[in-house]
Parts: C-alpha cells; sequence; structure tokens
C-alpha cells in the first residue's frame, strides 16, 4: 500500500484543470487521479512533494496532508498556493484509498445524506467561452477560435444577453444559475480597484431585477462581485436588491476584509457568500464564528482537502449556515466535490463552470451522460470517484509544452 510515484498533466479549457496522479504497488498499477485549483507554477510544487511522499502508506491520508504542511512551512502553512498543491494531492489519495478498499469516496466519508447532489450553473451572458490564465488574465485557449467574453456587447445588450441566458439554462432543468456582477471590461489586476459611479450602481441593479424578472420565483440565482469593491458603494446595490431574494451575493469585498463583511451583514438583508480565497480551518473561523455570511463556500480544490473541508462544514453546521462549494474546474473536480457534498448535512448547492467547454462532457470515459444532468449530479457506486479521465481526449486539449502524467 505504497506511494511510488506522483505525477501531473494540466488541460487548457476555461482555467487551467491541473491533475494529479498518485500510483501505488498495488498490482496491475492501481492510481488516484484528483484536482488542484490552478496557480502559477504549481506543478513544480507537486513535483517536489513527492519527494516525501515516495514510499509512505497511501491510505493514511491525514497524516500525509500533515506531513506536506510541516515541509512547506517556511513556504507559508497556512495559505496560499501550497495548499492549491496539498488539496490536488489529497484528492488523488481518497480515489487511491477508495479504489484499494472498493469503496467510493463518499463511504470512506462518512456515508450519503443524499443520493444525488443539485449544482447551480455559473453563467456568462451570451454563452461565449471566457477564459483566464493562471494568474487571472483574460486568455484564449489554442484550441478556440472563435474568441470570448462581452466584446461589442455594451452594458443594456448584457442585461439582454443575461436574462436570455438565464431562460435558456433554466430552460434545460438548472434550478440555481449565478451571474457575474462585475462592470464590464473590469479585469483582475487593476492596481487601484475599482469604484462604483451612481451609473455603475444603476447597471448593476438593473442587471439583478432583469435576470430575475426573466425566470421568475423559480429559480434561485446568485451573483458574484469578485471582491473587488468598496463597503459602501456595494451596499448601495445590495440594499436595492433586497427585494429580489437573492441565495447569495458573492465576495462583495476583498477576501481578507472581515470588518467590511461584518458592516455589510449589519446593513443589508441581501444574503452573503465567501469563502473560495480562504483556507482550512483557521482561514474560516472568523467567518463562521462571527456570522459574517450567510453562506459559506470553501473551494474544495485549494481549501487544503476533502478531510479538512468537512472540518469547515461542521464548524458551519454549529453555527446553522450552509455549504455551497466553489467549483470552477473539470468533471473531475466536479464529481470530487459532489462526493464531499452528498455526506454534509448542511449542503447547499455546488457550482459547476464549464457549461460552456466544448468539450466538458467527452472529457470522462463514457461521457457524463450516466451521472450528470443539468442541475444534478448522481453519484456512481464504483470504487474512488467512479469516474476516469479519457486519456485521449483530455490530451488533446493539454497546455501545450506540458507534461501529460510521465509523458512528454
Amino acid at each position: 500500500m505504497k506511494i511510488t510515484r506522483v505525477s501531473t498533466a494540466v488541460v487548457e479549457a476555461n482555467f487551467h484543470w491541473t491533475y494529479v496522479r498518485v500510483y501505488s504497488d498495488l498490482g496491475g498499477g492501481v492510481y488516484g487521479t484528483g484536482e488542484c485549483f490552478f496557480a502559477p507554477g504549481l506543478t513544480n510544487i507537486i513535483q517536489e512533494f513527492s519527494g516525501i511522499l515516495v514510499g509512505e502508506d497511501f491510505r493514511n491520508i491525514e497524516r500525509l496532508v500533515e506531513k506536506m504542511r510541516w515541509a512547506a512551512s517556511g513556504a507559508g502553512s497556512l495559505g496560499g498556493i501550497i495548499w492549491n498543491a496539498i488539496t490536488g494531492i489529497e484528492a488523488a489519495l481518497w480515489d487511491l484509498k477508495g479504489k484499494a478498499l472498493g469503496l467510493p469516496v463518499y463511504e470512506l466519508l462518512g456515508g450519503k445524506f443524499r443520493n444525488r447532489v443539485r449544482i447551480y450553473l455559473d453563467c456568462h451572458a451570451d454563452g461565449a467561452l471566457e477564459a483566464l490564465s493562471p494568474l487571472l488574465q483574460p486568455s484564449t485557449p489554442s484550441w478556440d477560435k472563435t474568441g470570448h467574453g462581452h466584446a461589442g456587447l455594451d452594458r443594456a445588450a448584457i442585461i439582454e444577453a443575461s436574462a436570455n441566458r438565464a431562460r435558456a439554462m433554466a430552460k434545460l432543468g438548472y434550478t440555481a444559475l449565478k451571474f457575474d456582477l462585475d462592470l464590464p471590461d473590469t479585469r483582475f489586476d487593476s492596481p487601484e480597484g475599482y469604484a462604483l459611479t451612481s451609473r455603475d450602481m444603476d447597471w448593476m441593479i438593473q442587471l439583478v431585477h432583469g435576470v430575475r424578472s426573466a425566470v421568475g420565483g423559480d429559480v434561485d440565482l446568485a451573483f458574484d462581485a469578485h471582491w473587488r469593491y468598496r463597503p459602501n458603494e456595494i451596499l448601495q446595490v445590495m440594499r436595492a436588491i433586497e427585494g429580489c431574494r437573492l441565495l447569495w451575493l458573492e465576495d462583495p469585498v476583498p477576501p481578507h476584509d472581515m470588518a467590511s463583511l461584518r458592516y455589510l451583514r449589519d446593513h443589508t438583508s441581501t444574503p452573503i457568500g465567501t469563502g473560495e480565497n480562504l483556507q482550512l480551518r483557521q482561514g474560516f473561523r472568523q467567518l463562521i464564528h462571527e456570522d459574517l455570511a450567510d453562506v459559506v463556500a470553501p473551494d474544495l480544490q485549494k481549501a487544503g482537502g476533502l478531510a479538512e473541508a468537512r472540518k469547515i462544514a461542521a464548524m458551519a453546521d454549529l453555527s446553522n449556515k450552509p455549504i455551497a462549494p466553489h467549483m470552477i474546474g473539470s468533471p473531475l473536480a466536479l464529481m470530487a466535490s459532489s462526493h464531499f457534498s452528498a455526506t454534509i448535512p448542511n449542503f447547499l448547492a455546488c457550482e459547476f463552470h464549464a457549461h460552456d467547454v466544448p468539450f466538458t462532457h467527452e472529457l470522462i470515459q463514457g461521457g457524463t451522460a450516466s451521472w450528470f444532468q443539468p442541475g444534478w449530479v448522481t453519484l456512481p457506486d464504483r470504487p474512488g470517484y467512479g469516474i476516469e479521465l479519457d486519456e485521449k481526449v483530455a490530451r488533446r486539449h493539454a497546455v501545450p509544452g506540458t507534461r501529460w502524467f510521465d509523458s512528454v
């Protein structure tokens, strides 16, 4: 039951879907595959960790996570890219352990509260592929010849396109949707931030009301502000959309600005969701215990692992708060997140962000039809995560110049 090697591969999609594979000494070359949240230089960090994992018993997952934490303590053991790497390795270890024991991961995590997992769709106004590099810069994947984003759409057109998109996705069967609330043409690398004018606030308010009017009350809605704004400005938007009864407004202020979250919680009834940029129980402790958000949204590809996420969920449950995992990865990450989501009592919905990636449903052997339908994931009862990458499809879309597991 020993680890023999660790390797990586990266698929170029709307984001860089980064995979970790942990191999064992079991007969037949049994391995487990996990997925990380992207980051600059991530595959090199994973390879550094392989040096302290080879020869270890892969069943001792939490022990190995602690070993990696302390080995990297000088590089930052409470947050940052280190945990993107550790989280992906941990995910692969769960898949490997499940295969070795002949059990689905949800059984290893304590069993199911539910047989299928509700997912909410992250939408873009016109259905175009919006791709970002590991430094959150707009990019065009090498295979995409159509372009992406809202180029050519003015503000009024974005509102109309978002309403149309919401109607179309609801018709497919999604019962929960999320749209970006960011101002058009904003970027993540603006050094001065974004101050909202009255006109900006009016546009945000019209966008939310327009989408809500398009789908009525039968579809749950969330909006994402991507941690860009100042509290007194975004508050004016939040108060004006209270009647839309959102699931949540996501990340209205910067990730660690707990004082502003408290200010917003005290002055509006629009629910706040946040957590994708926090890691480990330490990162979530103040958020949960001081009642600074309505919905807790850890990203299970970088928060510290599935075992750590269950501890975060237990903390949230003590405060009667739901968990809505942030998830912008591939179908493999979606399945891993779904195994976790099935095992906690306070689950709300899990994100799915890859609807517009043309090869999404081909990336898994046999396709996703047996377990995915718009709005829901039905958990397979096969060992591990119960799915495998289709190597032919995945390698076709590998990031140019990167290794594919053990091959160049």
